[in-house]
């Protein structure tokens, strides 16, 4: 083996055993809805949506299901609600926020009008994940910061057979 490739292996499997202990926590916002349903074992999600609760100032996402393996003749929806404690709403702004442990306030949400509806539309940096395995359902609301490096995509580098040279000596030090 040369020394090159030995520097080369050397770094390689540096930067693989970084990888491996970095501990990705998740993303700054994962909000799991403390309300469970189950559903039909082989469903399929038909309609999901955010709804605020003016009185309880608390978001819900509504859930509805069909049955997969029903008539076609007949259609029986599963409806469910979950609630998405520890948001926010600035009603001037129609935004709704959520704070992170460190107090970091991250935009989730924000009113979007169409015609006469008024829906709420997530935001490019969170998503609410509906999960429903064996008809077990779950929601979970997750976010990140508008400003986080994830949300900006590196320069298009669109030739394929570029390379980045890799200065050796900076991985080593």
């Amino acid at each position: 083996m040369s020394r090159g490739s030995f520097y080369l292996a050397l770094a390689l499997a540096l930067l693989t055993s970084s990888f491996v202990l970095a501990q990705d926590d998740g993303p700054p916002i994962s909000i799991t809805s403390p309300d469970q349903g189950t559903t039909y074992a082989f469903g399929t999600l038909k309609t999901h949506a955010l709804v605020w609760d003016k009185n309880r100032k608390m978001l819900k996402a509504i859930v509805t299901f069909v049955d997969e393996n029903q008539d076609s003749n007949t259609q029986n929806d599963d409806t469910h609600e979950f609630r998405l404690p520890g948001i926010s709403l600035d009603e001037a702004k129609g935004v709704f926020t959520a704070t992170t442990d460190k107090g970091e306030v991250i935009p989730i949400a924000h009113y979007k009008k169409t015609l006469f509806i008024k829906t709420i539309e997530v935001l490019p940096n969170a998503r609410v994940r509906i999960l429903h395995p064996r008809g077990l359902i779950t929601v979970i609301l997750e976010a990140i910061s508008p400003d986080d490096p994830a949300m900006h995509p590196p320069p298009d580098n669109s030739d394929p057979d570029s390379t980045r040279p890799v200065d050796i000596n900076s991985i080593l030090h």
